[in-house]
């Protein structure tokens, strides 16, 4: 490969490729591993002519995820993805990292070559129980991996998010932005769309009212999406407003996690807590929430937006909050925290387009044992539900989605991906 730089510029000379590995997660529907395929699809479809591609399927954080591997990406997407080289030991110009723990291992055989891991901070904090090393104990301490890090200056983090990339601040005793590089996050907006269709058909199938109010929250269910939030929060519109017009779709993820389970401890500690009886609880499960845990299509997760009336997300904290750019792109109203990950995303599309799609609730950052996450008071959350108006038409969608489709698709991000890569290889390349 032949690297020249021009101005500042760097450029490929034609006829030579970069030659990337990708040692990462891709046949589970993990968060992590749907990016990852996402990206690669289109590096793929942009860059195949300067750039080689090989993959390591790497081992999974839970070794129970090998018994539910699945490609959920229309057939075009899963083809490419199938079609990969595997890695046989070929020359390779970067390592590009996409698991947890984030895996930071240096060898005798690649101790030379750039790599560039990815990873995420719910809490815009981390700490050493994130990081792998190979052959070290797992009770490492915060100075080794400064150290660590230090001696091994050509290994850099990629980032979705400023809130995320506040969590290596500790580790990276430099200024160097190449070393903590934030990058975002995508959506297919070939995939996720409005398309009202099948909407009628949809809300059909799950017994929802012309007018019915329906809610949707889809992913793990874990305790800092704010789950237990949406459940208080319909208790009391359903139950104690007897506003019945109200329900709730929760899309867990039955693969990889307990999402039922996570339902049931939710309901169980606002009973021991006095905030609802079995008997309300029951009515709830009855009549007003619909779950389901299948891992669905992309094409069948954009229906259930385009059947739904509201993203619900009073998320405690997030690397970047995924589901809720692509609720966006598929037209549908989304409620998120003032606060917080998404925060920066958000901003980006409230004033291009996005103002009558997005909810803001207010929220403030508290920082709990060196962990931020966001405080959110029940009383708001109901009152930005109750005060606004749902059937209301919305006039800047297209605006609103060409933006994303301009700024936050995966198409765009293979553009910053294979610069980052380019920069990296240059770097080296010529110092």
């Amino acid at each position: 490969m032949t690297i020249k730089k021009v101005n500042n510029t760097t450029t490929i000379v034609k006829g030579n490729k970069i030659r990337v590995l990708f040692e990462s997660w891709f046949s589970i529907p993990h968060s992590y591993a749907i990016c990852n395929c996402f990206q690669l699809v289109y590096l793929v479809k942009n860059f195949s002519d300067k750039m080689e591609f090989y993959i390591t399927e790497k081992e999974y954080f839970n070794p129970v995820w090998n018994n539910n591997k699945k490609l959920v990406y229309p057939s075009e997407h899963n083809e490419i993805i199938k079609n990969l080289k595997e890695y046989k030991g070929e020359p390779i110009d970067l390592i590009y990292r996409q698991t947890f723990p984030y895996d930071i291992s240096v060898s005798q055989s690649n101790e030379h070559i750039p790599k560039c891991v990815f990873y995420t901070s719910e809490f815009a904090s981390l700490d050493p129980s994130y990081f792998k090393i190979e052959g070290m104990s797992k009770d490492i301490e915060d100075n080794f991996i400064v150290e660590y890090l230090k001696k091994f200056n050509n290994i850099h983090f990629m980032t979705p998010s400023v809130w995320s990339s506040l969590g290596m601040k500790k580790y990276l005793k430099t200024d160097e932005p190449r070393r903590n590089k934030i990058i975002t996050h995508g959506v297919d907006t070939t995939i996720f769309k409005k398309d009202i269709s099948k909407r009628k058909e949809i809300r059909e199938k799950y017994g929802i009212k012309d007018t019915d109010i329906l809610m949707i929250n889809i992913g793990s269910m874990t305790r800092n999406k704010g789950i237990i939030l949406i459940l208080q929060c319909l208790h009391i519109l359903v139950n104690k407003l007897q506003k019945s017009e109200y329900k709730l779709l929760l899309k867990g993820t039955s693969d990889l996690y307990q999402s039922k389970l996570f339902l049931e401890f939710y309901f169980g500690e606002l009973q021991k807590q006095g905030v609802m009886t079995s008997l309300e609880t029951q009515h709830l499960l009855s009549n007003h929430i619909i779950f389901t845990d299948k891992t669905l299509s992309y094409q069948s997760v954009n229906q259930l937006f385009n059947a739904s009336d509201l993203y619900i997300s009073p998320y405690l904290c997030e690397g970047f909050g995924l589901t809720m750019l692509e609720a966006l792109a598929a037209g549908l109203n989304v409620l998120v925290p003032i606060t917080g990950s998404t925060s920066e995303y958000m901003k980006d599309i409230y004033q291009h387009g996005g103002s009558e799609h997005i909810l803001y609730v207010p929220s403030q950052i508290v920082n709990i044992s060196g962990k931020c996450e966001n405080n959110i008071d029940i009383n708001q959350l109901l009152h930005v539900i109750l005060n606004y108006d749902f059937k209301k038409a919305k006039n800047n969608y297209d605006k609103m989605h060409t933006f994303i489709e301009e700024n936050y698709s995966w198409n765009h991000v293979s553009k910053l991906l294979y610069n980052h890569f380019v920069s990296i290889i240059d770097y080296y390349k010529l110092n």
